[in-house]
């Protein structure tokens, strides 16, 4: 049943103990992770759960998620954590893991959702090319003459339509 719960969901294993179709399935889920967590899940179960995309980390990942919320919310709405932010490295390596996780199609739709719905970016390095690429643009034309140096300088230059007549 996990592994047709798995596919359902792009190749996620993961299921509530709070869906009442699965509740039963949803239990032995939530004991697999008790015994993973205290280190008394056999290594060859471990092995076939996560070759199926079970989840392990729930709560680890509420968390994270979390803690950028918090970030976001801090800084103007913006989910960016730098990768040199020393004082936040671990939850960097996280944003980066979901950037990854997306990138590879891994991601789970709900998580990416809600990575979307406070501002993530999943890839903040190609906004930063297209901001790059179009300064350039724009200094390349200033400096063909077809920028700013073409910018009227006095009144008389101006078409009569922008023409002060205080």
């Amino acid at each position: 049943e996990l592994r047709l719960v798995a596919k359902a969901n792009g190749g996620v294993a993961h299921v509530p103990t709070n869906d009442p179709e699965r509740a039963e399935l949803g239990h032995w889920c939530t004991y697999q992770r008790h015994l993973e967590k205290n280190r008394k899940l056999r290594p060859d179960r471990k092995k076939r759960l996560l070759e199926i995309g079970f989840v392990f980390d729930e709560d680890t990942w509420d968390q994270s998620f979390e803690e950028l919320r918090l970030f976001a919310e801090g800084n103007g709405g913006v989910a960016h954590v730098p990768q040199r932010d020393s004082g936040r490295l671990e939850l960097g390596i996280w944003c980066r893991v979901q950037m990854a996780s997306e990138k590879i199609g891994d991601l789970r739709p709900d998580r990416k959702a809600r990575l979307l719905g406070i501002g993530f970016d999943f890839n903040p390095h190609e906004a930063a090319r297209e901001h790059s690429s179009e300064k350039r643009r724009l200094d390349a034309e200033a400096d063909d003459g077809g920028g700013v140096a073409d910018a009227p300088t006095t009144e008389q230059d101006l078409p009569s339509s922008h023409v002060s007549t205080h």
